[in-house]
């Protein structure tokens, strides 16, 4: 059983752990990231409304449903009982009539009922939470930490996960002859499931490469996996890998399909965008049969490829304002002649000064391959 001393430790671990500002994150971030959630389906009607007092009213009235919703019907229950609780102490209290202690007794039951609700809630969140530490384990060896080295090529990349788990995903495999195969992308959905097509992408990437590098090869490959294990369905859920394949030589020249993926930006030595590499496309894993336009080029000494997940550009600070492709294209100008590090590093820290303590909504990757300069 807990003692005195064990409270008091925890009453001090918890002081000397908060801050001011995390105290503030509670409404500034936290307390704002759940009503957008609550919100979000009856947004367009609330901001709608012309009269403040009923705008009030149909703002609580969607985040008490949204709330309930959520809960499982008994726990609904147990909500609603609590409600009508507080509201019999509430209304006690005020009568005049009323006499004894029945506002203290309704509003005590009240609080024991949100109490024992809040118990099961977290009791549920730690289960979910360590099967997720797990899953993010597991997810964290499919994301290189340590970028190879090559000859011909400068490798650099980010990764920041929105949730506990998440579905971007980078590879870079060298491979015979001073060639380079590259997969970047972005599994739907967040948590769980996107780190499981994560996997089962990357899974069917490094499979592949080893008999036939060849993009539009690698892709069919990813595709007709990511088919199998239902992602092709026609009704409910679908669940895609939005990515790029890419296959470089040692001199620059390089081919690739683009499946859904923002472009890959491919920047002259001076910073500018040369070309903008991809067109609309199916994701992989939504048809059965579907056919990738394969682009190709090459790529001079000192420019660079620079991949971004559309986590970036549709990223928001705490105003709801956009981060933004310009913002991007804007940082590569001013970095002429970076090294790949230098330019993710320019573009991470962009990123990360414009969100400020807003986390980001969707998860973020970037990435840059600049072809080496000649030796002197």
């Amino acid at each position: 059983m807990p003692t005195r001393q064990d409270w008091k430790a925890l009453a001090k671990e918890t002081y000397h752990a908060l801050d001011q500002r995390e105290v503030a994150d509670l409404y500034d971030v936290e307390w704002r990231k759940a009503v957008r959630v609550f919100l979000a389906e009856h947004r367009d009607e609330i901001e709608g409304e012309k009269v403040r007092w009923k705008r009030a009213f149909r703002r609580a009235n969607a985040l008490l449903f949204g709330l309930t919703r959520k809960l499982t019907p008994g726990r609904r229950l147990l909500l609603a009982v609590a409600i009508v609780f507080t509201f019999l102490g509430v209304f006690s209290f005020g009568a005049a009539t009323i006499g004894g202690n029945q506002d203290f007794f309704f509003i005590t039951l009240a609080v024991a009922l949100l109490f024992v609700l809040l118990a099961l809630e977290l009791v549920d969140k730690l289960h979910f939470r360590d099967e997720l530490i797990l899953a993010r384990d597991l997810q964290a060896d499919l994301v290189p930490a340590t970028l190879p080295e090559t000859p011909s090529f400068e490798l650099a990349g980010f990764n920041r996960v929105a949730n506990t788990v998440g579905g971007d995903l980078y590879d870079f495999v060298p491979l015979p002859e001073g060639r380079l195969a590259v997969l970047f992308g972005d599994a739907s959905g967040h948590g769980m499931s996107a780190g499981l097509i994560m996997a089962i992408t990357q899974a069917a990437f490094r499979t592949q490469i080893a008999a036939d590098p060849s993009p539009p090869v690698v892709a069919a490959a990813i595709n007709a996996l990511l088919c199998r294990t239902g992602a092709c369905r026609t009704s409910g859920p679908r669940n895609f890998f939005a990515g790029v394949v890419m296959l470089l030589e040692p001199d620059g020249r390089w081919n690739a399909v683009v499946a859904g993926h923002p472009p890959v930006l491919k920047l002259g030595p001076d910073g500018g965008v040369v070309e903008k590499i991809g067109v609309g496309a199916y994701p992989l894993g939504v048809r059965d049969k579907a056919d990738w336009p394969l682009f190709h080029g090459g790529l001079a000494p000192g420019a660079t490829l620079f991949f971004a997940s559309d986590g970036v550009a549709e990223a928001r600070d705490a105003a709801g304002a956009e981060f933004g492709d310009a913002r991007i294209e804007a940082v590569a100008a001013r970095r002429r002649g970076s090294t790949a590090r230098e330019l993710v590093g320019a573009v991470t820290a962009e990123l990360l000064e414009f969100l400020g303590r807003t986390p980001p909504d969707d998860d973020v990757s970037i990435a840059a391959i600049r072809r080496r300069m000649p030796a002197s």
